[in-house]
């Protein structure tokens, strides 16, 4: 009996051991992938759909993107294709890292190259014109997801996620 006692003994404490440390590796794993900007430099491959609490215009269906983030300046510059269905694609260039995210305001379009996305004269100067898309995106090594808010005139109009992955290059 008294050698039971102890193995339970020596069992509860190897038990508690174990728990204590847990949070000491977990705490590690989280400093060894710190986010930074080059996090969100490349190319990413996925797909873009509508968001539950928003109702498409059109077809629902999943669309597959493209998404290419550069560093340029201390800034992050991107380049979505296509977005809401349409060739003109989206862009941004004034990401910056919020805590672990990459924020970026953005427009329909492409800009110049060289220009800045908000001062291009490369941007349409109809509805699309007057649109402000809010960028938010979470990097976790070779995944992306996000969201892009769109705004029409300062009211709130559509919403999608994505589901993105790096681009794997061809040997």
């Amino acid at each position: 009996m008294k050698r039971m006692r102890r193995i339970s003994a020596c069992f509860a404490c190897s038990a508690v051991i174990v728990v204590t440390a847990w949070p000491i590796v977990a705490q590690e794993e989280r400093a060894q992938r710190a986010v930074t900007l080059q996090s969100f430099v490349g190319t990413w491959v996925g797909t873009q759909k509508w968001a539950d609490d928003i109702k498409s215009p059109g077809p629902a269906e999943d669309q597959e993107v493209t998404l290419t983030i550069e560093e340029f300046n201390g800034k992050l510059v991107g380049s979505l294709t296509p977005f809401f269905g349409g060739n003109d694609g989206a862009s941004f260039g004034n990401g910056d890292l919020v805590g672990d995210q990459l924020k970026a305001t953005g427009r329909i379009g492409q800009p110049k190259p060289g220009e800045p996305v908000a001062e291009s004269r490369n941007q349409p100067r109809n509805w699309k014109g007057q649109t402000q898309i809010a960028f938010t995106f979470d990097a976790d090594r070779n995944n992306l997801t996000g969201t892009a808010d769109v705004t029409l005139n300062g009211v709130k109009w559509l919403r999608f996620t994505y589901d993105l992955s790096r681009k794997r290059s061809r040997y």
